[in-house]
């Protein structure tokens, strides 16, 4: 299944103030599918991809955005990008099914490189937004996919204490641990 990109001209975009919202499927972005199929448990005789993870939960493993476009009066071009996203990974300490809830808000200001380098030197200094490169034909959904992977944890685990519930393999209770109650200090 081919996915066609979703492309703005971010330069005009920002002009015009315009304001972009949707939601993408785990279908649209598979370098993030294939991300959260990766930390998938390894169970034996199964061949697991990302069809075992879309069919956890069918309502859940979506990205909502909002796009923002927005030009001040100096002539400097902004984009505002806000993710939510529901997805389901597995926690890397008990191996369950656990979702990862992600709410982001990125700004960017549009940069020319073939502007003066006086320019650009104004530009880098600032903190407060990142740059994006002007283009005509900006993959939107490729710069969401890349935000959501970079928010993404490596090795997610559940907030509680799931460790207890499952042992290491290899490992085995201690006999002495009922002696160490019947100790009085």
């Amino acid at each position: 299944m081919s996915i066609q990109p979703l492309q703005i001209d971010n330069i005009a975009f920002a002009k015009r103030g315009e304001h972009l919202t949707g939601d993408l499927s785990l279908a649209h972005c598979p370098r993030l599918a294939e991300l959260l199929a990766s930390q998938l448990p390894i169970l034996q005789n199964d061949a697991i991809g990302t069809h075992a993870l879309t069919s956890v939960n069918k309502t859940e493993n979506s990205i909502h955005f909002t796009l923002d476009g927005e030009a001040n009066a100096v002539g400097q071009h902004f984009l505002h990008l806000a993710l939510a996203s529901n997805l389901t990974t597995y926690c890397q300490r008990c191996l369950e099914p656990m979702p990862v809830k992600l709410s982001l808000s990125f700004h960017y200001q549009i940069i020319d490189v073939n502007a003066k380098h006086s320019e650009l030197d104004v530009v880098e200094d600032s903190d407060d937004f990142d740059m994006q490169e002007a283009n005509q034909a900006m993959d939107l959904v490729a710069l969401i996919e890349d935000e959501i992977i970079m928010a993404t944890p490596i090795a997610p685990t559940h907030a509680h204490d799931c460790a207890v519930a499952s042992m290491q393999s290899g490992e085995k209770p201690n006999p002495f641990a009922v002696l160490k109650g019947l100790i009085k200090p």
